[in-house]
């Protein structure tokens, strides 16, 4: 038996769970943009590339592709720097009160986005709201975070900042287990510094990851966001918080409009896929220069 025939049964499983539940409705969401379908009644007919068409020339779906890259650019510090800031302080500092402080900033990805959401729901309520209360107390005016549009995608940047920081900060910390540290103790002989090893030792090992997690960071923003925008702001106030995804879930499930949100998901995937394909290249690129 051949290695390749050896693996059929470990891999038959895997295989058919991602033809049910990945490419099989990747390949339905294709044929449905370009039916006309109202979710309620059978599908009325192939109207073709028209679905696509509209969308282009639907003004608040460009606005959604513009404020998502924003929302992808203001995440960014926070899916590669900050992590990788607090990973490497915490492996300086092994130990058992490293676990515990791991653990900790961990908590934002354990709770639920949908809890998180309500909760921040009722701290910036411009009324009752704590955050308020504590303006009110330093004697600075009351703010409306989430009907304003200067405050608004802030707010919902830094909500979602913290599960970003969390979840990233294990996979750093994933990446600076592989360092040997012995190595390091070597160049701690040798005179060098924190910077030093910082900057020689540590930033080559994890610019691959950096480079991974802020490429997931592009391309998962809208995700990460979606909650927030459904819960609190639902793309309001001007569509300042509006997203690609809540703007595929509102074509949908809000207006009913099956085969627009349909096309606009088939963008996100060709989008997705062309940003896949520009980084193998760039990759390739690279190890043949080598």
């Amino acid at each position: 038996m051949t290695l390749k025939a050896g693996w059929r049964p470990y891999l038959t499983p895997l295989i058919l769970a991602l033809a049910a539940w990945v490419y099989g409705p990747a390949v339905f969401t294709a044929v449905l943009s370009l039916l006309k379908w109202n979710l309620t009644t059978p599908p009325s007919g192939f109207v073709g590339l028209d679905n696509y068409v509209g969308l282009f020339r639907h003004p608040e779906f460009a606005r959604a592709v513009g404020q998502t890259t924003l929302s992808a650019l203001a995440l960014l510090p926070f899916a590669t720097i900050v992590p990788l800031v607090l990973a490497v302080m915490l492996w300086q500092r092994p130990g058992r009160a490293s676990a515990v402080y791991r653990a900790l900033l961990f908590l934002p990805v354990v709770v639920a986005p949908v809890a998180v959401a309500t909760a921040w729901r009722f701290l910036l309520n411009p009324l009752q709201g704590l955050a308020n209360r504590i303006l009110e107390v330093l004697g600075v005016a009351p703010v409306n975070w989430l009907g304003n549009p200067a405050t608004a995608l802030l707010v919902l940047v830094g909500i979602t900042s913290a599960k970003v920081v969390a979840f990233n900060l294990i996979l750093y910390t994933a990446s600076l287990s592989g360092i040997d540290r012995g190595l390091v103790a070597a160049a701690q002989l040798e005179g060098a510094t924190r910077w030093e090893i910082s900057r020689f030792i540590v930033a080559p090992h994890v610019a691959r990851t950096t480079v991974v997690l802020a490429l997931l960071s592009v391309v998962l923003a809208g995700q990460w966001t979606f909650t927030s925008v459904s819960v609190l702001t639902q793309g309001g106030p001007d569509g300042v918080t509006d997203s690609v995804y809540y703007r595929i879930y509102a074509l949908g499930f809000q207006f009913f409009d099956t085969g627009s949100a349909s096309a606009a998901g088939v963008l996100v995937l060709l989008a997705f896929g062309v940003l896949a394909a520009a980084w193998t290249a760039v990759r390739r690129s690279r190890r043949a220069t080598r």
